[in-house]
């Protein structure tokens, strides 16, 4: 899915939000549409009501401790790409203080 338009709202222990029923992205209470999947955003009352809510809640939240797991630990990189790396790294370091040497030597 695209990146949402706006910056979406952090969840806070205050529920001034409404959780769109679709993707379960909390949204400010003067959208209609949601931010994430553009879907409309109906107002429910009762019980029903408050226990999808808490779903979505407890979904979303499962969902960014997993984002933030999963960034905490970086691939490694394979041995030879980081090899790779490192000689094409050498090689332009070598080529460029040439040219600088060369620039030097004849005064220009």
């Amino acid at each position: 899915m695209d990146k949402p338009k706006k910056e979406p709202i952090a969840l806070r222990h205050k529920q001034d939000h409404k959780l769109c029923l679709n993707c379960g992205f909390p949204n400010r209470p003067s959208d209609k549409r949601c931010m994430y999947c553009n879907a409309s955003i109906a107002e429910d009352k009762g019980l029903v009501a408050w226990l999808r809510h808490t779903y979505y809640v407890l979904r979303w939240r499962w969902q960014l401790k997993q984002k933030r797991e999963n960034v905490s630990q970086p691939d490694r990189m394979p041995f030879f790409k980081a090899i790779g790396y490192f000689l094409l790294g050498a090689v332009l370091s070598g080529v460029g203080l040439l040219l600088f040497t060369e620039a030097v030597s004849k005064n220009s």
